[in-house]
């Protein structure tokens, strides 16, 4: 015997024995012909039994159609064609008779099989023949059932064929197509049942197209009697539309139970390794030889799968071949149902995709709750079974995708056109991918340096220097490129670098003790700003000391200002306790009700400090030590005011010492070169934007700047200009 060549079944061998002794009139005691198997007795006498019990069953059931059929004075309902393979041979068909010569065609149809007289062929199968039939002791029409074989069949047809009978003898329901008589003839194996005169559901999907609603109800009640079976320990495992009949009042009868097995017992002909069933309708574990582990929730996928081909046309999975089917039954997933017709309610097309889940626990869990679905979508109840979620679905579809399934280590044989499609495009996006990246880079880049079309520019405190520069900025871009400009005003340089980091502004005016990260550089310098130290003419105050007790009025919280004087104040020790500082309106300097001391710093020459010198009695004090100043806080600078600053105010003729800053245009370092270079060119175009404003010669000299890239090579052009 070959290493691969199957080992016969022990039972199946001993009770084939056990049917040819019984045929041969050898047979003297069952007990004697038991001790010759005594390994498998036990399962042997139980087929022995069951043999007896389906004889009596059979008899009794024939007795009791016959009356039944008096009674409503009618035929039984016949069967169309129990293997799901229509007829079209001729009428003088030989039986499947053996050891027949080519010239002996052997008999002929009508052909007398002891109480039958077979009459022609109804349908036949791999395994068996079926032909309508003459009862002729109960006179009326049956469908008997024959192995095709003949007497050539071997123990596993028999095995088979009894299996069969035995399953539908055991069951008793409507939409179940009944046995009447299981028996040998003239060397033949045959058992009869009803004819159910119709047609069959494969004929119906062929003709025409089922509603949802028809298709619906013809699976519920194929469900309501594969429940009854499943409930009697019977697993049909060959359900199709094929052997679903449709008799003349349009009812369902299930047949062909040829594959069935009992759950109660391995009543099967079959093994692990052996596919059973037809490949379209096979539930995955049946398709990947598990036989052996079919359960009811493969006779519940068989079914999805007949609702699918009721709603399409078609099963839901089709390989160009037999193997590649099984295997695409195994691994890929069907097709939603309205991928080949659209108008099918979802709540049908959920219920078939609960039923063809691969794995059989995602499947419903018997029978009888696909039929209380489909119960509820005939009367339009909600169904219980949850559509799969739009992730869950795409990602099935992608696992679809050769490329996909190679990478997560999932065996594929084929795959659709769509998805073929669908990874030539991918591949093609990958090899692409560098061009499309530079492509969309260089895109990006140009449009990020382009000029916007509104430019917003913060300002500071009104009337203020900043409010000044940012409006002229704002009129000459309007002007020189038509762009629309609008200036914001704000509390001065904090609150605008807090603007241009949250995007609101595109420039703004600062210190620059503000410009501070990697988000914020420098377009140009545009002044420099001193801190004025103003006292009241009458407060006598002469030097810093007297400053204790005294209010002073400072910037409000956020402004260049206020930050300049705390800085000053830090290093000369004059804390809040020692100075309390008092923030409000410069304007406000002008009342008497004023603080005798302000802070207040500002460009040189300011009308505001000569105004409230000249008008309202204050006078420069000056700041000690500015050298020790500037070298505690880096963004200062000792500076001196002199007495050409204020023209008409006496200063002294060495100047006031104090310290200053430089105030900046300032923006992100993501701003449009375009912006940046554009408001340089009006920065620095006449008349003089403000005055002191820093020339651009100067600025293309100055050290230190974390300068925009535009900026950078506005000012290096300066620079190489003789």
């Amino acid at each position: 015997m070959a290493d691969n060549e199957p080992t016969a079944d022990p039972v199946d061998e001993a009770f084939a024995a056990y049917l040819r002794s019984c045929d041969a009139g050898e047979v003297t005691s069952r007990e004697d012909f038991l001790k010759q198997f005594p390994e498998v007795a036990g399962q042997l006498k139980q087929l022995m039994e069951a043999a007896d019990l389906l004889g009596q069953v059979t008899m009794a059931s024939g007795l009791s159609s016959h009356r039944q059929q008096v009674q409503n004075g009618a035929d039984t309902v016949a069967i169309t064609s129990a293997v799901g393979e229509q007829s079209d041979v001729d009428p003088a068909i030989t039986l499947p008779m053996a050891n027949r010569s080519k010239n002996d065609p052997g008999p002929t149809l009508p052909f007398d099989l002891g109480d039958y007289e077979l009459q022609e062929v109804l349908g036949k199968g791999g395994m068996g023949i079926v032909y309508l039939a003459n009862q002729k002791q109960l006179n009326r029409m049956v469908a008997v059932k024959m192995i095709r074989g003949g007497m050539l069949a071997d123990e596993s047809d028999v095995r088979r064929f009894y299996t069969e009978a035995q399953a539908v003898a055991r069951l008793n329901h409507p939409g179940i197509v009944p046995v009447y008589q299981f028996g040998q003839r003239a060397g033949h194996h045959f058992f009869s049942m009803a004819y159910i005169r119709g047609s069959d559901l494969q004929r119906k999907i062929y003709a025409e197209t089922l509603q949802p609603k028809q298709a619906a109800r013809y699976v519920r009640d194929v469900a309501r009697a594969i429940d009854h079976a499943h409930h009697k320990g019977v697993l049909h495992r060959d359900l199709k539309p094929a052997n679903v009949l449709i008799d003349e009042y349009d009812e369902v009868h299930v047949t062909d139970f040829g594959l069935a097995k009992h759950m109660d017992a391995d009543s099967s002909v079959t093994g692990t390794g052996a596919a059973l069933g037809t490949p379209h309708y096979m539930a995955p574990e049946q398709a990947g030889g598990l036989s052996d582990r079919a359960n009811r929730q493969s006779d519940v996928y068989a079914m999805g799968a007949i609702l699918f081909a009721c709603l399409t046309g078609r099963p839901p999975i089709v390989g160009d071949t037999v193997m590649q089917t099984l295997l695409d039954v195994v691994h890929n997933p069907a097709p939603p149902v309205r991928h080949f017709r659209p108008d099918v309610p979802v709540d049908i097309e959920t219920i078939v995709a609960k039923c063809l889940e691969k794995s059989p626990q995602k499947r419903y869990e018997s029978a009888a709750k696909l039929a209380d679905d489909l119960d509820a979508f005939l009367e339009d109840r909600p169904i219980k079974a949850r559509p799969r979620s739009l992730p869950v679905k795409v990602w099935h579809w992608l696992e679809g995708v050769p490329l996909v399934a190679a990478v997560m280590g999932r065996r594929m044989v084929s795959s659709s056109t769509s998805h073929r499609r669908f990874q030539a495009v991918m591949l093609l996006l990958l090899l692409l991918t560098p061009f499309v990246a530079v492509g969309l880079s260089v895109l990006w880049h140009q449009y990020k340096e382009s000029m916007p079309s509104i430019v917003r520019i913060a300002g500071g405190l009104d009337d203020g220097v900043y409010n000044s520069v940012s409006a002229t900025i704002a009129e000459r871009l309007e002007q020189k490129h038509g762009v629309s400009a609008s200036v914001a005003a704000s509390n001065g340089s904090l609150e605008n670098r807090s603007r241009l980091l949250s995007g609101e502004v595109h420039l703004a005016p600062m210190q620059a003790s503000a410009i501070s990260g990697s988000d914020l550089c420098v377009v140009a310098p545009l002044f420099f700003e001193v801190v004025h130290l103003l006292v009241r003419e009458d407060a006598n105050i002469q030097t810093l000391s007297d400053l204790k007790g005294h209010r002073i009025a400072v910037g409000p919280i956020g402004s260049g200002s206020r930050e300049a004087t705390e800085m000053v104040f830090e290093s000369l020790e004059i804390t809040p306790d020692v100075a309390p500082r008092e923030v409000m309106a410069w304007k406000e300097l002008e009342s008497d009700a004023a603080p005798d001391v302000a802070v207040i710093c500002v460009g040189m020459g300011s009308p505001l400090i000569s105004k409230l010198i000249r008008n309202h009695h204050w006078e420069l004090m000056p700041i000690p030590n500015p050298i020790k100043i500037a070298l505690q806080h880096p963004t200062l600078r000792p500076m001196t005011i002199d007495v050409g600053d204020y023209p008409g105010i006496e200063l002294p003729e060495a100047g006031v010492a104090t310290v200053g800053t430089t105030a900046f245009l300032a923006a992100r370092t993501d701003t449009s070169s375009e912006l940046v270079t554009a408001t340089l060119q009006t920065l620095y175009e006449p008349p003089q934007l403000c005055a002191g404003l820093i020339p651009r010669k100067h600025a293309a000299e100055w050290q230190g700047l974390a300068l925009h890239r535009a900026a950078r090579r506005f000012f290096e052009v300066q620079e190489t200009t003789p």
